[in-house]
């Protein structure tokens, strides 16, 4: 396992030529920022970066085995072709926006799991060549700042805090799944996408009001 912690004056950890087999833990203080190249894949243990996270895996998948605190963006790449991402602890903290690229030559399996804890979660623009699911547990819920491109489906819940879904620069080959909780019944957890194909929903269950754009397509359902 490797660990790095930069602990005053707002020191970078900047390390882009890493063979780490094990868990990669990552701490900074102030404003420090992270990057990390690993030519392996890149399991994260629990980290703190109170600046920007930029982390690559050249061979393999990026995961996590305990909470991720980014205080800044995060970018997260993964270069082999077919590799994952899947940053799943419920109790990540992602403050800025993800920038997110996988590659997937053949088909559509590099897919993409996020869950933002009970932190608002911002999408910038990304290139996702399989699935992405975007779990999100704040009143701000799930939003984009740029064109998220989804080779595959994208599924997207607000699980807590009657957040909304708001992501209107999707580009997503497959089918959409929202679900929305509106558990306080104030007319909350609503949801709008807009999609630069067509749309077709799979099951999805919007507790608030739905808007749905397809620009270039037909508008149907599959559940």
């Amino acid at each position: 396992n490797f660990s790095a912690t930069t602990d005053d004056n707002n020191g970078v950890i900047d390390m882009r030529t890493l063979k780490v087999d094990g868990t990669i833990a990552l701490t900074t203080n102030g404003t420090g920022n992270a990057t990390v190249v690993n030519d392996e894949g890149l399991a994260f243990a629990a980290s703190t970066v109170r600046g920007a996270l930029s982390a690559t895996a050249t061979t393999g998948n990026i995961t996590d085995s305990g909470t991720l605190a980014i205080t800044g963006t995060t970018t997260l790449v993964t270069s082999a072709n077919e590799a994952t991402i899947a940053l799943d602890d419920t109790s990540n903290a992602f403050t800025g926006a993800l920038t997110i690229t996988t590659n997937d030559d053949s088909g559509a399996d590099a897919d993409v799991t996020i869950d933002g804890g009970t932190t608002a979660l911002v999408i910038a623009e990304s290139i996702i060549d399989g699935d992405l699911t975007l779990i999100g547990g704040h009143a701000s819920g799930i939003t984009d700042s740029g064109t998220v491109t989804v080779g595959g489906n994208l599924s997207a819940t607000t699980d807590a805090n009657n957040g909304d879904i708001d992501m209107g620069t999707l580009a997503v080959t497959g089918t959409i799944a929202l679900t929305t909780n509106d558990s306080a019944g104030d007319n909350t957890g609503h949801a709008t996408v807009v999609n630069a194909s067509a749309i077709e929903f799979a099951t999805s269950s919007v507790d608030g009001n739905l808007i749905a754009t397809a620009t270039a397509g037909n508008m149907t359902d599959s559940g």
